[in-house]
């Protein structure tokens, strides 16, 4: 135990900042905020390791302590909308069907019985006429709506062309 607390008492500040950056790494690799606010407290008590705390453990250890609880409580929930505000912006990340509505593709098989193919970008899509018409080739359609890989269409308009 002696031992201990001689290393803590002799501990220079740099501990506490290499022990924040691992903390950050830790952080990187989950990304879930929960090591962030330690690493932070972290780098405060390195920073008063540096003056007014300077080989007093106790408090060192009393000041990460603290603030880790008190960021742990405050920040997270000032924190994370900001984090996650682009999210709304995506939507459709990971719905590569949800992708493909008002999209524009061509027909590249005449329909038959209000079914085909459509040729989006370069990709050769199943489709089905929401009209239930048949459609000929190189006709223009736009995406409805997508249902598994099965595209639903409808005639694009001739004046929007």
């Amino acid at each position: 135990m002696e031992s201990i607390i001689h290393f803590l008492v002799e501990m220079p500040f740099w501990y506490w900042w290499v022990f924040a950056v691992v903390l950050l790494i830790i952080e990187l690799m989950t990304g879930s905020t929960y090591f962030f606010w330690p690493a932070i407290a972290a780098f405060a008590a390195g920073f008063l390791d540096l003056g007014p705390f300077n080989g007093q453990w106790q408090l060192q250890l009393i000041v990460f302590a603290a603030v880790t609880v008190a960021l742990s409580w405050w920040a997270p929930s000032r924190v994370k909308p900001w984090l996650h505000k682009t999210q709304a912006d995506h939507q459709t990340l990971n719905e590569r069907g949800a992708q493909k509505i008002g999209r524009r593709a061509t027909v590249d098989e005449t329909f038959s019985n209000g079914a085909g193919k459509v040729r989006l970008g370069d990709t050769l899509w199943l489709a089905e006429c929401d009209e239930g018409t048949d459609l000929a080739e190189g006709t223009k359609v736009v995406v409805t709506r997508a249902e598994g890989t099965k595209l639903f269409v409808k005639a694009a308009d001739a004046s929007a062309v």
